[in-house]
């Protein structure tokens, strides 16, 4: 056997005790480099969140409005000729012929 190589390896120039620091030195080099320049960085993940939070206050507008429209269905359902009459007059514009029609003019000068 040789003298002084008894139980410890040679990592060349290194000692033994710098290999830990260098080991987390090179993890913190690679996760910097992967929190600012990897596919998922921060930036794009904040971009991402900030997406997802237009979309849910979408969605939430959508179901709204989609409710309603069920609502409004159920009602035609249970009384459609008060409603088919409701749509002609306000949407068609249309009238009775014996029916006279006022209109208000709400600008004031």
């Amino acid at each position: 056997m040789r003298q002084g190589s008894e139980g410890k390896r040679s990592f060349g120039n290194l000692s033994p005790d710098v290999l830990p620091f260098l080991f987390m030195l090179i993890m913190v080099i690679l996760t910097a480099y992967n929190l600012l320049f990897s596919t998922l960085n921060l930036f794009n993940v904040i971009k991402i969140k900030s997406s997802l939070h237009n979309l849910d206050k979408r969605l939430a507008e959508i179901k709204s409005k989609n409710d309603k429209l069920e609502n409004m269905l159920e009602l035609i359902k249970e009384d459609p000729n008060t409603y088919r009459e409701r749509f002609i007059r306000e949407y068609m514009q249309l009238q009775k012929s014996d029916e006279k029609i006022i209109l208000f003019d709400d600008e004031r000068n």
